[in-house]
């Protein structure tokens, strides 16, 4: 039900309907293994086929984060730079879509974001289910 009410969003948006690529943001393996799935690849593969755009599992977490929920901006920053990687798929020249469930400061997003802009993504946007307050 998210991914769908995501997705019209996506669709009614200008900027976010030029997506070629939508891209989960990923959890650390331990993380999915323990959960056994991906919240926001769930999210992103019901918005690819909603949206008709290319799913793309191409983001890699190389870094066992410690949970934010209880740090500040800057240590959320800092938690998660260096935490991401691109572990296949060509992304320059491309707009993709970031998808994930929650954003509070847009740390994550803003990493995820930095490391496909290296790898030259043209434009990278995001969508998320919920912002909470920090």
């Amino acid at each position: 039900m998210l991914g769908r009410g995501m997705a019209n969003i996506i669709l009614a948006d200008h900027q976010l309907k030029k997506a070629e690529k939508i891209i989960p943001v990923p959890l650390f393996w331990t993380k999915f293994l323990k959960r056994g799935y991906n919240q926001a690849a769930l999210l992103a593969k019901t918005i690819s086929r909603e949206c008709n755009m290319e799913y793309a599992d191409i983001l890699k977490r190389i870094k066992d984060t410690k949970t934010q929920t209880r740090l500040s901006t800057e240590a959320r920053r800092k938690n998660v730079y260096g935490a991401f990687m691109l572990k296949s798929g060509e992304v320059e020249g491309k707009n993709v879509l970031l998808i994930d469930d929650v954003m509070t400061t847009g740390a994550t997003i803003n990493e995820c974001a930095r490391v496909l802009k290296q790898a030259g993504a043209k434009e990278v946007y995001s969508c998320v289910a919920a912002i909470t307050p920090e």
